[in-house]
């Protein structure tokens, strides 16, 4: 008689329960947002990973002229692992530190300026701890309330090349083409700006190149 091995049916569990995660794994997302502050512009990238790690960036851009200061933060799950802050022009300054997953401790903190390093001051962390999450919020919301970022390379009157070389419409005032027109008459102009249930809104032109300051998470 043939014996019946019971193999397949203890390895019938693990199976289901592999299929299940893998069917109920969450999938990565990345979204785009933005809006008009009241010193400047500030757009913002949120990826969060398969693994639900979060990356969350954002950059300012002064009404002013002044210098354009990016910060980049780290979630895994909902622990705050890093931040990271620095000017992209003129003199370097910088900021970064880094925390425990387990139980939040600062493990790395260092402000970086041209001619010196020196640690942060308990204040300075913990306020920038607490901007952390706020900008953790305000993205939530926007993203919740479907306010898009959208950015390109201004073709025409009412034409954009997005950074991902689509095409789009996008209706311009007669002020904003002027304005774009000047720009362009020394190089690309770029445009960058939201839309929302609510409508369209401009926030920033520019001769700076926006798709090279846009992340690509497309491989995450």
């Amino acid at each position: 008689m043939r014996s019946f091995s019971y193999r397949p049916l203890f390895l019938l569990p693990l199976f289901c329960s592999l299929c299940s995660c893998a069917l109920f794994q969450k999938k990565p997302e990345t979204h785009a947002t933005g809006y008009l502050a009241d010193r400047g512009v500030v757009r913002i990238w949120q990826h969060t990973s398969s693994s639900n790690y979060t990356t969350l960036q954002t950059l300012f851009t002064p009404f002013d002229g002044s210098d354009e200061s990016e910060a980049i933060y780290h979630w895994d799950q909902d622990s705050l692992v890093s931040i990271s802050k620095q000017s992209l022009q003129g003199p370097e300054n910088s900021f970064s530190a880094r925390f425990s997953r387990q139980d939040g401790t600062t493990t790395f903190m260092q402000q970086k300026y041209a001619t010196s390093r020196q640690p942060l001051t308990v204040n300075e962390l913990e306020l920038a701890k607490f901007e952390a999450q706020r900008v953790l919020e305000v993205s939530r919301d926007l993203i919740n309330g479907r306010v898009e970022l959208h950015q390109g390379r201004r073709l025409s009157a009412q034409q954009v090349e997005m950074c991902d070389g689509t095409l789009v419409q996008f209706h311009f005032t007669n002020r904003e083409n002027q304005r774009l027109s000047g720009l362009s008459q020394q190089s690309p102009a770029y445009v960058a700006w939201i839309e929302a249930p609510e409508g369209q809104q401009e926030l920033l032109m520019t001769t700076r190149n926006l798709c090279q300051q846009q992340p690509n998470y497309s491989k995450k």
